[in-house]
């Protein structure tokens, strides 16, 4: 958890400012139908209680800055891997679908369930982001056995091209325009830098076909693994 709490210190400390002087980053794609970016993820949902508490948070922005963009509560996600990052152009038809199914169902054989923590929040220099803190050593040992899987198979990737993912945060907010009035965003933010959101128990984990924004509406789940408790026996299970 020290790993994490230090990338996400440096993420504010970094960024912060831009939120100071409301000159964030913005993202001029949101929204875009010509936007034809898509990529392969393996990502976990969020539940209902913890989609709540990051709504009444989303809620608080919202009621000052209503013209940014706000992620649906359909869209709430832990990014596990991605294993094609988004690619202007590409689809389903580029590659052979079955196989990459394939590797994602055996590479998470004997994976248990695990917790993540959400707690804080930091910020990029055009995202807000609920700070996530993975309970022990089983994300990276998923996401590890991901890489071996994907590695063997000799397919299409692109793991870890943009940066090897090792925090487990969840965006949240994306910055559309400048700030009406970014000293309240500060407010809003400084209120919940420490503020605990709950646990998500990933009992299942989807991999899915998605646009950059990861939308309900564009996204297409390919294949769904549930995790089964090392104390189970599989046969347990109908």
């Amino acid at each position: 958890m020290s790993d994490a709490k230090s990338i996400y210190s440096n993420m504010w400390r970094d960024h912060i400012d831009k939120f100071k002087h409301n000159t964030c980053d913005t993202d001029s794609l949101i929204n875009d139908p010509n936007d034809t970016r898509r990529g392969l993820t393996v990502l976990s949902y969020f539940d209902q209680g913890l989609s709540d508490n990051l709504s009444t948070f989303i809620n608080e922005l919202k009621a000052t800055e209503p013209q940014q963009y706000y992620y649906p509560r359909s869209d709430f996600h832990a990014t596990i891997l991605s294993i094609i990052s988004c690619i202007s152009g590409f689809k389903l038809v580029d590659i052979n679908q079955q196989l990459y199914v394939d590797v994602f169902q055996e590479a998470l054989e004997g994976i248990s369930p695990l917790k993540i923590l959400f707690k804080g929040v930091t910020v990029s220099s055009s995202c807000i982001l609920i700070q996530g803190f993975a309970d022990g050593e089983q994300l990276t040992l998923l996401r590890n056995a991901l890489r071996v899987g994907f590695e063997k198979a000799k397919l299409q990737v692109t793991i870890d091209s943009r940066y090897k993912i090792t925090t487990a945060h969840t965006t949240v907010v994306r910055c559309l325009t400048p700030f009406n009035d970014s000293d309240k965003v500060l407010q809003v933010l400084t209120k919940y830098k420490d503020h605990e959101f709950g646990t998500l128990t990933i009992n299942t984990i989807d991999f899915v076909f998605n646009n950059w924004y990861q939308n309900a509406a564009v996204t297409q789940v390919l294949s769904t693994k549930v995790l089964i408790p090392s104390d189970v026996s599989v046969n347990s299970v109908s």
